[in-house]
């Protein structure tokens, strides 16, 4: 039996080829009603696309890239990307793309599968994460004429398009949160500075506050067991009241500082808060339930999804930004109902 083809799908559907190569496609200029229609015809004929026929037609592969630069072993602990990912995959859903996923351990890595994919004609648009002060790609892939969408803001004069979050008044906002819930010292934990958001994040921090006390410490991320070595002796130096929170910019953070809390017997709450900069089940629904910024790395990879689609319906110079809200603070069993000054 030959496969179906537009053709048959459009006699089927009583309208046009053209309708149904853009109900097909994800592209506007169809009512939905048809467009529902169109698809439910094309499911029960069992059609699917001809990729090589397509590729030649349209100069697209119905590949989006995403390329991860981290250590294996850290990226294993990481909540941010398995989220993201499954964002930009409920965003393709139903869609003919397919998300292309590289993960490497260096830069240099990254910047050569950027040049490879766009030398093999391997993806029609980049989605690039953490962003670093003096970022080379953007530059790069505006040269290379690749469509990229960045998660977050890099540090360069060249144009590019992103989906951020404001890091700095997202800081700034929880500060706030923490001191009028009675916190009188914030001791922010973090293994990525080097990164454009960490940076922002540590400028607010240093800002001075009358009556609270910031303090930064780097951890170490090459393993949990050196990082939880790290955290011990930084706490055992701390004079700890319940006016101290410590804040961890990531879930397996969060959870290595928990255990160097109960290692050295200090009760939480009681006698220090916890938040984490992510939100995961892992640290929600635990117990105690660890108070958290409610964060949502899927809606940042659906709108990284929506912008390429845009970036390719609506062609035209000039970057496209798109800001998400700035999450708030979700007090939990880690906090304190309240402390007083």
């Amino acid at each position: 039996m030959s496969r179906p083809t537009i053709a048959d799908i459009a006699r089927a559907a009583g309208v046009s080829n053209t309708a149904v190569s853009f109900a097909l496609n994800g592209r506007p200029g169809v009512a939905e009603p048809t467009r529902e229609k169109i698809m439910a015809i094309a499911h029960d004929m069992g059609w699917t696309p001809n990729r090589a026929a397509r590729a030649l037609s349209t100069s697209r592969v119905d590949a989006l890239g995403l390329i991860i630069t981290a250590p294996y072993a850290e990226l294993a602990r990481d909540a941010f990307f398995l989220q993201l990912i499954a964002g930009v995959e409920r965003k393709l859903a139903g869609s003919p793309v397919a998300l292309v996923l590289k993960i490497v351990e260096g830069f240099a890595d990254e910047l050569a599968a950027i040049r490879q994919w766009h030398g093999e004609s391997r993806v029609d648009g980049l989605i690039l994460v953490n962003p670093r002060p003096e970022d080379p790609r953007p530059e790069l892939t505006n040269q290379l004429g690749i469509p990229t969408v960045f998660i977050g803001k890099p540090g360069t004069n060249e144009p590019f398009s992103s989906v951020f979050i404001d890091d700095a008044l997202v800081m700034d906002t929880l500060i706030e949160d923490l001191a009028a819930r009675g916190t009188r010292r914030v001791a922010y934990l973090h293994s990525h500075a080097h990164y454009s958001h960490g940076e922002a994040r540590l400028a607010t921090l240093g800002r001075h506050r009358a009556g609270l006390t910031a303090i930064d410490h780097g951890v170490p991320s090459n393993s949990i067991t050196e990082a939880h070595a790290a955290i011990r002796d930084f706490v055992s130096m701390l004079d700890l009241t319940p006016t101290t929170t410590f804040v961890c910019e990531s879930e397996d953070l969060t959870l290595t500082t928990l255990r160097a809390l109960r290692d050295l017997k200090i009760e939480v709450p009681a006698n220090a808060g916890v938040v984490s900069w992510e939100s995961s089940p892992g640290l929600t629904l635990r117990s105690p339930a660890v108070s958290t910024l409610e964060r949502s790395p899927a809606d940042m990879g659906e709108a990284a999804v929506e912008l390429l689609r845009d970036m390719r319906d609506n062609p035209g110079p000039g970057p496209r930004t798109r800001e998400l809200e700035c999450p708030r603070l979700n007090a939990r069993d880690t906090l304190p109902a309240s402390v007083s000054n």
